[in-house]
């Protein structure tokens, strides 16, 4: 009988040690997903469910515009990531990301500056990297997100695109100086310019209108302070 009873209690006791192991799982993922790296995470492993790109950035009379890239997470709502790409010469000007559910995601972009068309998620991915590289030749680096914010693409292959993207105006980086840019960092940016591409081999214009930030502020894609502050911590980088 003592026999029985000690096998009895160590099934009790292994059936106890498993639900307590799944009930630390379920809070472990709980808490993960309270934080930006949590919630990006998770979505890195989501099929895509938008891939946009701004009709101006492919337009060569402008390059500039969003790459915008969404992934659905496992509690049905939508992580997505947006790339403003200036295409003349600052590479990846700004980027930003957002956790919202589908229809919210939608009334987002009825309400963009910007008219969006579909891309390839490759052809996507491509556009974003090349444009950092091509601002990189001049030091000038993407947005300090960026590296965080590219684990977006995942296991996105770039070469599965064949398109070699064309920067810059005739051969020329063209800084187009906006708004939000104050006359210290345009004295920065000139500086970086003539040190890399020599003087006479680049070209500097001012265009009040050459900013979406400012269209921008204040919508969802503010992220939440409290989200960010572990935004470098787990996060895979992209491959």
């Amino acid at each position: 009988m003592a026999t029985k009873e000690q096998q009895r209690q160590k099934k009790l006791a292994k059936k106890r040690s498993k639900e307590l192991a799944k009930k630390k799982a379920a809070a472990r993922e709980k808490n993960r997903m309270q934080s930006f790296s949590g919630q990006l995470s998770s979505a890195i492993e989501g099929s895509i469910e938008r891939c946009l790109v701004a009709e101006d950035l492919l337009n060569s009379d402008s390059k500039f515009g969003t790459v915008f890239i969404t992934r659905r997470m496992p509690d049905g709502r939508v992580a997505a990531v947006r790339f403003l790409i200036d295409g003349f010469c600052m590479g990846v000007k700004n980027c930003n990301a957002m956790f919202c559910f589908p229809s919210q995601l939608t009334e987002l972009l009825e309400n963009s500056p910007e008219t969006m068309m579909a891309i390839t998620p490759p052809a996507a991915r491509r556009l974003v990297e090349q444009a950092a590289a091509y601002a990189r030749q001049f030091d000038i680096l993407p947005h300090p997100d960026y590296d965080k914010l590219t684990a977006i693409f995942g296991d996105i292959d770039p070469n599965e695109c064949s398109t070699d993207f064309v920067f810059g105006r005739d051969g020329q980086p063209v800084y187009i100086a906006g708004p939000g840019e104050n006359e210290q960092r345009i004295g920065e940016i000139i500086e970086k310019l003539s040190a890399t591409a020599g003087e006479g081999n680049y070209i500097v214009e001012y265009d009040e209108a050459f900013d979406l930030d400012d269209e921008m502020a204040g919508t969802s894609w503010t992220d939440d302070p409290e989200l960010d502050i572990d935004i470098d911590e787990d996060l895979p980088p992209a491959t």
